[in-house]
């Protein structure tokens, strides 16, 4: 089946930063060419490319007076013939046409006829047209002190093989009203977020972020340490795994630094076979040496802020630190955090703002035996009294993490900021809303 041909209609004369319709397109141009489509975007002749603009063709029509009141000025005839001429040759091959308050701003109006034109001749066009305002549009009432009855004729009646797209399920049916149209023909998609390019991501963030689909996910936690045994890494990746038992989806990353040889690349082989078999698979425990070359030896510290930002948990069972400027920077970003509560420096640093979790330390500390989930060493982990067996002591560390995750899945859904950034990460990115909203009008019946 042949690709269709999808074209972003606008009377942009400028690519105005500020101006939200114009970062509109650019999303739009970012989802199609996820969608692996060939975006043509017309404009105006002054159009001149930045950005998203140049990962799609231009198409040109001509500059024309506009106005945002309504009013006929002395070359509407000659504008609107101008326009008609320029987008019927622009659209010649184009399936699907996304247009942009053409039908609804007094100073779209040129275009909107020379749209309703162009879809009277060509029944085989389809088209969307995005309405940014909830106010109704003009009207013929507007319209009739203006212009004879062919114009009238034309803005009349509703626009041909047309959606109408509102961004919410609320204002849809005004939509309808307002456009006069049946309800069933105002679909919803919601404005989705550049995210990588919102926080200005470094390309390789970018990359993790599409090759490990980290936007579907969760809970990512990050963990930037050397691969030494104190900093206890596997208790972060079970977890994590643990978090998988209450439906979340989840991603680990290990940000390892420093860690090219001897016991450190044995712990990290170790890692691997832990996160196998407590349920990680290789999407969703990740070691930034393994990920890019440039990582290999560390990520660089501009960089790791990008990581921060991506994740919302944050776990540091270190047994030994005299202040750790990870954790803080974790903690600036908003990510539910989890200490060590056999190391009280970290409480003394870092107050009550974090979930404490006892994992040992290399601190001299009376541990109470009593308590059945305490780690003896950091070197020879135990669980529950020594008098248990190796299959009672498997069953305390299952269920001991398995409560730390829900302490902090519990953190991620109750807290409103938290639940917010997750949900928008998940279902307001460019590839969610492409591939679950605007994509399957395209192959849709109309």
């Amino acid at each position: 089946m042949r690709t269709k041909r999808v074209a972003i209609y606008t009377n942009f004369n400028d690519s105005d930063p500020a101006y939200s319709l114009n970062r509109c397109v650019q999303d739009q141009i970012t989802m199609l060419n996820i969608g692996e489509f060939e975006p043509v975007v017309i404009v105006a002749e002054s159009f001149k490319p930045v950005e998203s603009y140049l990962n799609a063709e231009l198409r040109f029509i001509p500059n024309v007076p506009c106005h945002n009141d309504i009013k006929k000025d002395p070359t509407f005839d000659e504008d609107v013939k101008a326009i008609t001429d320029a987008t019927r040759e622009a659209l010649k091959d184009i399936d699907i046409v996304l247009t942009h308050d053409v039908i609804y701003q007094p100073a779209a109006l040129k275009h909107n006829m020379a749209c309703r034109t162009i879809a009277a001749e060509r029944p085989d066009l389809k088209w969307m047209h995005w309405i940014h305002s909830a106010t109704p549009p003009y009207t013929l009432i507007n319209l009739r002190p203006y212009f004879q009855d062919e114009y009238l004729k034309l803005i009349d009646k509703p626009f041909p093989n047309s959606y109408y797209i509102s961004f919410n399920n609320v204002l849809a049916p005004s939509i309808a009203t307002n456009f006069n149209v049946l309800r069933e023909n105002v679909k919803v998609v919601p404005h989705p977020t550049d995210i990588c390019r919102f926080f200005n991501y470094d390309p390789i963030v970018t990359r993790l972020v599409k090759e490990k689909k980290m936007f579907e996910a969760d809970a990512i936690c990050i963990y930037p340490i050397r691969l030494d045994r104190g900093k206890q890494v596997e208790y972060v990746i079970k977890t994590m795994a643990c978090m998988k038992d209450f439906g979340m989806n989840v991603r680990c990353m290990i940000a390892d630094f420093h860690s090219t040889g001897g016991d450190k690349v044995t712990y990290r082989e170790e890692l691997h076979k832990i996160g196998l078999d407590w349920g990680l698979n290789n999407e969703e425990l990740i070691f930034t040496s393994e990920f890019d070359e440039k990582w290999r030896v560390e990520v660089p510290w501009n960089t790791m802020k990008d990581l921060y930002n991506l994740s919302n948990v944050y776990m540091h069972p270190s047994v030994s630190e005299t202040y750790s400027y990870t954790t803080q920077e974790a903690g600036l970003t908003g990510a539910v955090v989890v200490l060590n509560a056999d190391y009280p420096p970290m409480r003394d640093i870092y107050g009550a703002n974090a979930i404490y979790r006892k994992y040992s330390s290399n601190f001299d500390v009376m541990a109470d035996e009593s308590q059945a989930y305490t780690a003896n060493t950091h070197t020879d982990t135990k669980y529950g009294p020594t008098q248990a067996t190796d299959d009672e002591r498997k069953i305390f560390e299952k269920n001991y993490h398995h409560e730390t995750a829900g302490m902090i899945v519990k953190h991620l859904i109750n807290d409103p900021s938290l639940s917010m950034r997750t949900y928008l990460r998940k279902y307001r990115n460019l590839e969610y809303v492409f591939h679950h909203y605007l994509e399957p009008l395209f192959y849709d019946d109309k």
